[in-house]
């Protein structure tokens, strides 16, 4: 018995947590908005940001309601969030529809409703910022019960990454735009972008004219030295996620060589 006690207390030291007691009792998870108490391991999240959605989904938990502007998902979530039930961003009307959800937790980066979302289910607020995301997805695991498998995500990512590097030939100067208002606006470095160009071992540059290859949405007509490839607006300029960065990885591998 003793033998069988000492090799489970190594198994949890190497995990970073003890997984029973995980699932066995609330957790108190440190967020933007303070602390909050939450289920050992949530069953029925609802989700207020496209990215709390994304990472939920890969953390293996389909939300009981999920915000979603314009309630269409972008491409990349389209299968794997298929039937999931939608709802407009969340306002203080909304509140009654949240709640008949049922959930059991609530996660996402809607702070200015959070003493009201608190009322419903314990409430954790995710980082602004899409260049957060990897935190972010850290942030819901832990919300939800699932640090390990938030690790096993990042570690599946930085797989990917390696095999996207092999794939890429040469060290082009890379440029993220798309149009808005009648002018090209370029990701920044701390963007999703920024982290997905930067982890590929690619140059990113802040303006067109230096760039060898500029990734913009359909239709975008910008005026480039180098060579000009469409891409998903949505999966480039999105908030960030498991399946956005998938997504995101697999155009570069395809575009980049």
């Amino acid at each position: 018995m003793l033998a069988a006690a000492a090799a489970l207390a190594v198994g949890c030291q190497e995990s970073g947590f003890d997984e029973r007691k995980e699932t066995a009792r609330p957790l108190k998870v440190q967020h933007v908005q303070g602390e909050s108490k939450v289920p050992g391991q949530a069953e029925r999240p609802a989700t207020l940001t496209v990215d709390a959605l994304d990472d939920t989904l890969a953390l293996g938990l389909r939300p009981v309601r999920a915000a979603v502007p314009g309630l269409k998902l972008p491409r990349y979530l389209r299968e794997p969030g298929a039937g999931v039930e939608l709802m407009h961003p969340v306002t203080e009307a909304d509140l009654p529809a949240l709640e008949a959800g049922d959930p059991d937790l609530i996660v996402g980066g809607r702070g200015a409703l959070y003493n009201d979302l608190s009322r419903i289910a314990p409430t954790v607020i995710t980082e602004n910022g899409s260049g957060q995301w990897k935190l972010n997805l850290r942030l819901v695991g832990e919300a939800l019960g699932r640090t390990n498998d938030a690790e096993a995500l990042l570690t599946d990512y930085d797989r990917r990454v390696a095999v996207t590097r092999d794939a890429i030939e040469g060290t082009p100067r890379v440029a993220v735009a798309r149009e808005a208002g009648g002018r090209w606006r370029v990701a920044k470095r701390d963007s999703f972008a920024g982290t997905i160009l930067a982890d590929a071992g690619l140059r990113q540059v802040s303006k067109l004219e230096r760039a060898d290859l500029v990734l913009a949405p359909s239709g975008s007509r910008a005026r480039v030295n180098g060579r000009l490839e469409t891409v998903d607006e949505a999966t480039w300029w999105g908030p960030g996620g498991v399946f956005e960065a998938r997504a995101a990885l697999a155009d570069l591998k395809r575009i980049v060589r």
